[in-house]
């Protein structure tokens, strides 16, 4: 599945960058988009190369919905018989850490995509909200579910049932964005963390990701025995033993193994 709207970029140091680009309609969720980003996170979790994801978009706003011109044509039918979702519901369950940047508009679709990220840095200029009541739907790919579990009932009721809309500050005190950054800086600054999250264990990354994760839905002697289980299972890693020496060595670790990707961009 491709897509002109679209595209993804391995880097040689081990992340992906995901792009948006469909900045003339606001980088709305269209099906043929969504179709190919579920694609390319099917690769992309099977690529060895890759251990982390870099979700962005082109333009003045990250994703402002569903495409509605779109939708307006779907029957409850053909929604039911395709399964649509009006977002791309994969990226909740990709195994390896995914870092959002926001800017601009992050609504109903896009927001369910930030929700769905592990490290949010938004723009200072950044907007999130489900709008949906107000075009009489409502959410469709989690945002009912992962809001209240992100922000509390309250605050994610507050949102929902309103359809306003709120923004990086309130977004960051509530607990959706991890950081705030200056527009300017949101790409360098997203780059350099996803290199820097990139140089470490690519394992061990995906073993904390699901220990987090399964927190939400396990009561806390399952979760705690999970993640204990899967702490015992990094000591015998290499890049537990590498990680360690190089400590004691004073020296930078070498995890994972060697990589050979030159680079590549496709849509």
């Amino acid at each position: 599945m491709s897509s002109d709207f679209i595209r993804c970029a391995s880097h040689p140091d081990g992340y992906a960058e995901l792009v948006i680009d469909r900045p003339a309609a606001r980088n709305a969720l269209c099906r043929s988009l969504t179709d190919a980003m579920a694609a390319h996170l099917d690769r992309l979790a099977a690529d060895a190369a890759v251990r982390v994801v870099l979700l962005r978009a082109e333009g003045e706003h990250f994703a402002a919905g569903a495409d509605l011109k779109e939708m307006l044509g779907i029957s409850a039918e053909q929604a039911r018989a395709t399964d649509f979702a009006g977002c791309c519901a994969p990226l909740g369950t990709f195994p390896k850490p995914v870092v959002a940047l926001a800017q601009g508009f992050a609504l109903g679709g896009g927001c369910e995509l930030v929700e769905m990220c592990d490290i949010v840095l938004a723009a200072e200029n950044a907007v999130f909200g489900h709008p949906e009541v107000r075009v009489g739907t409502m959410p469709g790919a989690g945002g009912t579910q992962r809001l209240p579990r992100l922000l509390g009932m309250a605050k994610a009721l507050d949102l929902l049932l309103t359809g306003r809309r709120m923004d990086a500050r309130e977004a960051e005190r509530s607990g959706l964005v991890s950081r705030i950054v200056p527009p300017d800086h949101l790409l360098e600054e997203g780059r350099r963390l996803a290199a820097d999250m990139a140089s470490l264990s690519g394992e061990v990354l995906v073993l904390i990701k699901q220990a987090a994760r399964a927190s939400a839905s396990l009561p806390m002697d399952e979760g705690l025995r999970r993640e204990r289980a899967a702490f015992h299972h990094t000591l015998s890693l290499p890049d537990h033993e590498e990680g360690m020496r190089a400590f004691l060595e004073k020296r930078p670790p070498r995890f994972n193994p060697p990589l050979h990707c030159k680079g590549t961009l496709e849509r």
